[in-house]
């Protein structure tokens, strides 16, 4: 598990939108193998989710990411699904690709949460699947809000999901599933929408 954890946290990112000194949001992102329209200047492409980025939209702010306790590097929004509450990011920045599952997680299925929970940079959070409702997956993991857009992790080490929203009032949170991240961001095999 700690090299699991280690592998990731390599490719995981703090994500800020900030649209004044006093005013910015936080979540985070992960690098992915995907060719954009700005690939050649911005070589490393991030997934986030629209949420966490939205304030940033049409040059409204700045866009930074950072590993943790590392100095942050500007980032550029590529595109976004707000219905999937899905973003791209690219930064000049490089930093590992982390790997697709090549199958859907089912109920029971072991997952790690990754992202910046409240600011905490770097926060794991062991879980399993509950099950799944359309595009997303009901996750046992703790989230929190700084958790948007972080990789939901197998025990492979592949993505099965983009940690999206919580649940105060349940005992369950959500992440979107990788059908909904392929059909819209990324042409993927195992699509089954």
């Amino acid at each position: 598990i700690s090299d699991l954890v280690d592998k990731t946290q390599e490719s995981t990112l703090t994500v800020w939108c900030e649209t004044s000194k006093d005013d910015w949001s936080l979540g985070t992102a992960w690098a992915v193998e995907l060719e954009t329209e700005v690939s050649d200047k911005y070589p490393t492409t991030l997934i986030t989710n629209h949420h966490v980025i939205e304030d940033c939209l049409g040059a409204k702010g700045k866009v930074t990411v950072a590993l943790p306790r590392q100095d942050e590097q500007r980032a550029v929004i590529v595109e976004w699904d707000a219905k999937n509450d899905l973003a791209v990011l690219a930064t000049k920045a490089k930093y590992p690709a982390l790997k697709l599952s090549e199958s859907p997680p089912w109920p029971g299925y072991w997952v790690m949460a990754f992202g910046s929970a409240d600011g905490y940079e770097g926060s794991v959070a062991f879980g399993n699947v509950l099950n799944f409702y359309g595009t997303d997956l009901l996750i046992t993991n703790n989230l929190s809000s700084g958790n948007s857009g972080g990789p939901l992790i197998d025990n492979e080490g592949n993505v099965v999901g983009v940690n999206t929203w919580s649940r105060i009032d349940e005992q369950y949170n959500v992440a979107v599933s990788l059908d909904a991240f392929c059909a819209k961001i990324l042409d993927c095999e195992f699509v089954t929408d």
